[in-house]
């Protein structure tokens, strides 16, 4: 008993400690930074990022800009972690309110491999990543003429804007004049750095701060994006209620064609997906692994929602992605419990025996290929010394909140739903011999079957997909979150239904295997997502190298697993309410 104890106080010191740094990442962002007028802000210098590869990050030291000795870094929180960041504090000195003129910052003798450097730099379009009181500060490196000939930015000039005591906006300018060439020869090259403030009162209040400074992103196309989500709906509330229709009155006949059957007549041949009454619940093959995705994906159709809803409140920092990084990864730890409870809970009404196996399916069907595709791009980043690799302190902790939380909650819940989670209770009973079923033509076979399925999805979402994508992998971040939400509940809503009317059509082929067709069909809008990807890459964006590349299409690989899980979850969840209501209707014997 001691040692339970401690092993739960343990758990739950860990679990708070966890808690405690995601919250930080977010109470931080929204401290009440209040200044006196000569106080010194420090400004952070972050990274470089080339433009077209966003999660291409390096160090910002690794271009010989003014170094100060030594470095000090700033404490980081999961969030930033996650999010690659590594603050340093820079030579800068910026008081609040008060203008700085043209100060000279170092100077730097530039070796031929530092040249060369900027150069690389600035072909690729990098720019710097500056924090001053937690406001991002974006700013190229260098630029080009029409002759190919590169030129180092020397000069930045820096413009606040503050409301009281408090900093409102923070933007960088270039100096054109002061930029230097840099030589296409192997020598040496003095360079000297300047910078120079100004500051200037505004009405903006400090609560309206970020989106003051988040108001350009996706401004200009909020209308579009309405009008598209319009259109989108219109679209799927016309076919979902075309689709609807003719079931139900395919339904109604079949109700009507039954129920004036007499009890006594037993020459009456039965035809259809009432032929199917003994065979519709035969519990499908492979059961833990069905299971576990039933648990799991409605442990990540909660995370989802729970996201979405955090976001749609405000509560996320809209100036970085590490914030709801270090929120996900949180949230997919406590409700593993729910995976538990559901998968073991579902496993028990099919009449599954091996419960070892469906804990340790359910707990490892996605963190298993999520920490596979981790791996491998986390080496790739290392090998590119970026710093969106993930530090060891960082990698240990999370190994200990995924055995010391995420692995005891899902037991936790799998205990639960063996003991709790009751019995199937089919309105009809199975027989012991399968009947066989017809063979049906291509076109209604199941790669039809579920290419169908997943098209009408897609097809709801496609276009709110492409400004998911340039967020997720361009410069700009996604802030209307409530035309987001709208669209994942629309896309529920169709694959919901679109899974329920092809059911029905495959009922009627005298085809009683439907779970796994219908999970699939469910999940099969992430097919055609990830279909899209291959067309973004190369139509939408100018991602190229082998590291961006690659965390392209890994992360996108993952995030396509988990909707496929999710989906496909809510696709065989409506097609076994449908199947049970409909025979639930009808005299079985």
């Amino acid at each position: 008993k001691l040692g339970c104890s401690l092993l739960r106080l343990h758990v739950m010191s860990l679990v708070r400690w966890i808690l405690l740094t995601a919250l930080v990442s977010v109470v931080r962002s929204h401290d009440d930074q209040k200044y006196d007028k000569g106080e010194l802000i420090p400004l952070f210098v972050d990274n470089v990022v080339p433009f077209n590869n966003p999660q291409e990050s390096y160090r910002y030291y690794s271009l010989k800009f003014c170094k100060p000795h030594p470095l000090h870094h700033k404490s980081q929180d999961l969030g930033e972690v996650l999010q690659g960041s590594e603050k340093v504090y820079s030579g800068y000195r910026l008081p609040f309110r008060e203008d700085v003129m043209v100060r000279e910052l170092c100077r730097q003798t530039l070796a031929p491999e530092d040249i060369a450097a900027f150069k690389h730099a600035i072909r690729n379009q990098y720019h710097f990543v500056w924090y001053y009181d937690e406001i991002p500060i974006k700013g190229l490196v260098g630029d080009m003429d029409h002759n190919d000939n590169c030129y180092l930015y020397t000069r930045h000039d820096f413009q606040f804007r503050y409301n009281g005591d408090r900093v409102i906006d923070a933007k960088v300018y270039i100096d054109q004049a002061n930029r230097v060439r840099l030589p296409d020869d192997a020598t040496t090259l003095g360079v000297t750095f300047y910078y120079s403030a100004g500051w200037n009162d505004t009405d903006v209040v400090f609560e309206d701060r970020a989106a003051n400074n988040a108001g350009e992103v996706f401004e200009d196309e909020i209308e579009i994006q309405w009008f598209s989500i319009v259109n989108s709906f219109v679209l799927v509330v016309l076919l979902t209620g075309f689709l609807a229709f003719i079931v139900m009155r395919i339904l109604k006949k079949d109700y009507q064609k039954y129920t004036d059957i007499p009890e006594d007549d037993d020459q009456t041949e039965e035809t259809g997906w009432k032929l199917l009454h003994a065979d519709v619940f035969r519990f499908p093959k492979f059961k833990t692994v069905f299971s576990s995705i039933v648990g799991t994906g409605v442990q990540l159709l909660l995370i989802f929602i729970i996201m979405l809803t955090l976001s749609v409140i405000g509560v996320f920092y809209q100036y970085g992605r590490g914030t709801m990084y270090a929120a996900i990864i949180v949230v997919y730890s406590l409700t593993a419990v729910i995976a538990g409870y559901t998968s073991a809970a579902f496993y028990r009404k099919i009449e599954g025996t091996n419960w070892v196996r469906n804990v340790l399916i359910t707990v490892t069907i996605f963190a298993l290929p999520a920490f596979v595709v981790w791996s491998v791009l986390n080496t790739i980043a290392i090998a590119y010394s970026s710093t969106v690799a993930l530090p060891f302190g960082t990698i240990m902790a999370l190994f200990a909140l995924y055995f010391l939380v995420t692995f005891p909650l899902t037991l936790a819940g799998a205990i639960a739903g063996k003991n709790y989670g009751g019995s199937f209770d089919a309105p009809c009973r199975t027989k012991v011999a399968p009947r066989e079923i017809p063979e049906s033509p291509w076109y209604r076979g199941p790669v039809v079957h579920v290419l169908v399925a997943g098209f009408l999805p897609f097809s709801a979402i496609y276009v709110e997909l492409y400004y998911v994508f340039i967020s997720l992998w361009g410069h700009q971040l996604f802030t209307p979150y409530g035309i987001l939400y709208l669209v994942f509940v629309i896309l529920l809503l169709v694959t919901a239904c679109i899974t329920v009317s092809l059911t029905y059509l495959q009922l009627s082929m005298e085809n009683h295997q439907w779970w796994w067709l219908s999970l699939i069909s469910g999940g099969s809008t992430s097919f055609f997502v990830y279909a899209y990807c291959f067309y973004f890459l190369y139509a939408e964006s100018k991602m190229s190298g082998f590291m961006q590349v690659s965390y392209y299409f890994g992360y996108m690989l993952l995030i396509c697993y988990a909707l496929f899980l999710m989906l496909g979850m809510v696709g065989f969840i409506s097609s076994l309410t449908f199947v049970r209501q409909i025979y639930r209707s009808i005299k079985c014997d």
